[in-house]
C-alpha cells in the first residue's frame, strides 16, 4: 500500500515516526508525500500540553475528508490518554509494537538517534511519565548498531535524544564508542538535565572532536521557589556557576535553554530572577513558552498566574535574550567556522549550513553562497546576520 505519514511533536516522536516506516517499508509498502495519493494515512501525534493536542486534531480532522479512499491512522502520544479526542472514523496504532532499522525523514546531513524513553524525573507540571512511562533505556548494541547503519549511507552528524541523557547509564562509555564508528563526524547532546551534568561528561566533550561543543541544558526557570515547585532542583546561583564551569571546561561551548514563563504563583519577583541571570548568563540560544495547565499534575491545582501577565512577561524576555543573540552573533562575524550543508536553496542560490553551534529545526541557520551538497562540510567566514541567521561566504 501507499503510505502517508505525518508526525507531530519533538525529535523523540520523530524517531517513533522512522521506525514505524522502517517497519512498513519491510512489510512491503511504500511511501508518498501526498495524502491524496495514499491508501493509508498515519499522523503521529503530540499530546505535551493542550496547544499540542488542539494542533493533532486540527491535523486528524483534515485527513478525513480522504476516509472514503484511504485507512486514517491515529498513533502517538494522544492514543495513551486522550483517546477520547480522537475522532470517528479512524484507526488507533501502538507506537511501541513496531520495531526495526528506521527509515530516515530527515535531511541526510544528520539523524536523530533515541537512546531512552519516558522519565522518572516527575517534574509537577508535565505529564510525559504519565504518557510515556517510566524511563527505559534502549541497548548500547542497538544504539550502536542503528548509528552504524546510517553512518553506511553517509550520515554524518547524529543527535542523541531522551527525555534526560545524563539518566543513560555510562552516558560517556557510550558517546566514545559511537564516536569510533566509521563516517561519525559529528555527535550533538539533546537534553542534559542541569542536575546529570558530570565533570566526566564535560571532560569528554572538551577532549573529543567529534563531540559537538553544545549542551542543550532544560533549566526551566532559575528561582529557587518555582524551582522547587517544580520539583527540580538548583537556582540561579547554582546555574550560573555550572555555565562558568561549563565554559572553563569547554572554552568554545554554545549553551541552549528553555525556560517556562507564568507558572503557578510566579511573582514579579521571581521573574526577575529570571530576566537578571540572562543578563547574566549570556546563553546563545533559548527557547521560552507560557506555562499550560495540565489536568493529572500537581501544578494543575496552584494558583494560576493570569493570562495577560504570562503574556507581558514572554513578550518582555524574549526581547532581552533577542538583544543578547544579536549581541552574540555580531561578535562572531569575521569568524572562519567548518560547517555541514543540510540542503540547497535553488531560489536563494544558497546552501543552508549549520555549524557545530547550531541544531537543526531550533536554532538559526547559515546561509551560504554557493552550492554544497547535502552532507557536504566546507570552511566559511561569517560576513553579516539576517534576522536571526547568519550569513557566510566559502573561503
Amino acid at each position: 500500500m501507499k503510505v502517508a505519514l505525518t508526525t507531530l511533536g519533538c525529535d523523540k516522536n520523530t524517531c517513533d515516526s522512522e521506525t514505524l516506516a522502517g517497519a512498513l517499508k519491510t512489510q512491503g509498502h511504500t511511501f508518498v508525500a501526498d495524502d491524496a495519493d495514499a491508501d493509508i494515512i498515519i499522523v503521529n501525534t503530540c499530546a505535551f500540553i493542550k496547544p499540542a493536542r488542539d494542533e493533532a486534531l486540527r491535523v486528524i480532522k483534515s485527513k478525513l475528508k480522504y476516509k472514503n479512499k484511504a485507512r486514517i491512522v491515529v498513533t502517538g502520544c494522544i492514543t495513551v490518554k486522550h483517546k477520547n479526542l480522537i475522532p470517528d472514523g479512524v484507526e488507533v496504532w501502538e507506537i511501541g509494537k513496531y520495531h526495526g532499522q528506521k527509515l530516515l525523514s530527515t535531511l541526510q546531513s544528520y539523524a536523530y538517534i533515541k537512546i531512552a524513553d519516558g522519565c522518572n524525573n516527575h517534574c509537577s507540571y508535565c505529564t510525559i511519565p504519565s504518557i510515556r512511562g517510566p524511563y527505559k533505556v534502549r541497548t548500547e548494541s542497538e544504539i550502536l548498531a542503528e548509528v552504524t547503519h546510517f553512518a553506511k549511507l553517509g550520515v554524518p552528524e547524529y543527535i542523541l535524544v531522551a527525555q534526560d541523557l545524563t539518566k543513560y547509564p555510562n552516558l560517556v562509555g557510550l558517546i566514545k564508542k559511537i564516536s569510533k564508528i566509521k563516517g561519525v563526524q559529528r555527535i550533538r547532546l539533546h537534553y542534559v538535565y542541569p542536575n546529570g551534568i558530570t565533570q566526566e561528561l564535560l571532560d569528554e566533550i572538551a577532549r573529543n572532536p567529534k563531540i559537538c561543543k553544545y549542551l542543550d541544558i532544560p533549566f526551566q526557570h532559575v528561582s529557587p521557589r518555582i524551582l522547587k515547585l517544580m520539583n527540580r532542583k538548583g537556582g540561579a546561583q547554582e546555574y550560573l556557576a555550572l555555565i562558568s564551569n561549563i565554559r572553563k571546561t569547554i572554552p568554545t561551548v554554545s549553551i541552549r535553554s528553555t525556560f517556562m514563563i507564568g507558572f503557578p504563583t510566579e511573582t514579579d519577583e521571581d521573574f526577575e530572577i529570571l530576566y537578571k541571570f540572562l543578563k547574566t548568563a549570556k546563553l546563545d540560544y533559548v527557547g521560552f513558552f507560557k506555562y499550560s495547565r495540565e489536568q493529572g499534575t500537581p501544578a494543575y491545582s496552584m494558583p494560576q498566574v493570569a493570562p495577560k501577565i504570562k503574556i507581558a512577561r514572554l513578550e518582555t524576555i524574549q526581547a532581552i535574550q533577542s538583544e543578547i543573540l544579536k549581541e552574540i552573533q555580531v561578535g562572531i562575524i569575521g569568524q572562519t567556522i567548518k560547517v555541514v550543508c543540510d540542503f540547497y536553496d535553488a531560489v536563494l542560490g544558497c546552501s543552508i549550513t549549520r555549524c557545530e553551534f547550531l541544531s537543526p529545526d531550533v536554532d538559526p541557520v547559515i546561509i551560504v553562497r554557493g552550492r554544497l551538497g547535502v552532507g557536504e562540510f566546507a570552511e566559511i567566514k561569517i560576513t553579516g546576520t539576517q534576522e536571526e541567521n547568519l550569513l557566510g561566504e566559502l573561503v
